[in-house]
């Protein structure tokens, strides 16, 4: 399946054409706060990362574009198994898209793999994402300190799991 389609999002595999739609995201400060890397500089940083999500199925991953009404305004699914994640523009924040794509594609890769769990890592500051995460099921499992440089700041983590329905 190369797309899911939910009530209001369309969820696609990565295109060499979402360069710029992805990096008007990911060189956002905003959207990249709690992210595991600083904002991107570049347009060729976009690319490099971009080529790697398009290549993601190859190395086990299960990644999606999230589009609106034909917008790119994110990306949600893992970019390595049973690793998951999500992120969208500012923009868009607060209308439920997350949780509309985050339930969408957990449906998808229980379908389609065979997975005891998934797993997210959280920045303990990103409290919507926590909010979210706990309302779709997952459960805190641990904490971890100092495990990710992001510049010269340190940021810790908060691991979720969400097991197999």
């Amino acid at each position: 399946m190369d797309a899911i389609r939910t009530e209001r999002l369309l969820l696609r595999k990565a295109r060499t054409d979402d360069l710029t739609a992805m990096h008007r995201i990911l060189s956002n400060r905003q959207a990249m706060r709690y992210w595991s890397s600083l904002p991107h500089e570049s347009l060729d940083q976009t690319r490099e990362w971009l080529g790697d999500m398009i290549a993601a199925p190859e190395r086990g991953g299960c990644d999606f574009i999230v589009e609106l009404d034909g917008e790119t305004i994110g990306k949600c699914g893992c970019y390595k198994l049973p690793e998951i994640g999500y992120i969208l523009h500012p923009d868009h924040w607060g209308r439920g898209y997350a949780t509309e794509a985050m339930t969408a594609v957990i449906g998808h890769i229980f379908g389609r793999f065979d997975l005891p769990a998934l797993r997210a890592d959280i920045d303990p500051r990103n409290t919507p994402s926590i909010r979210l995460l706990e309302r779709l099921g997952f459960t805190f499992t641990h904490r971890a300190q100092r495990t990710w440089l992001l510049g010269e700041e340190w940021c810790d983590s908060v691991y979720y799991e969400l097991k197999r329905p």
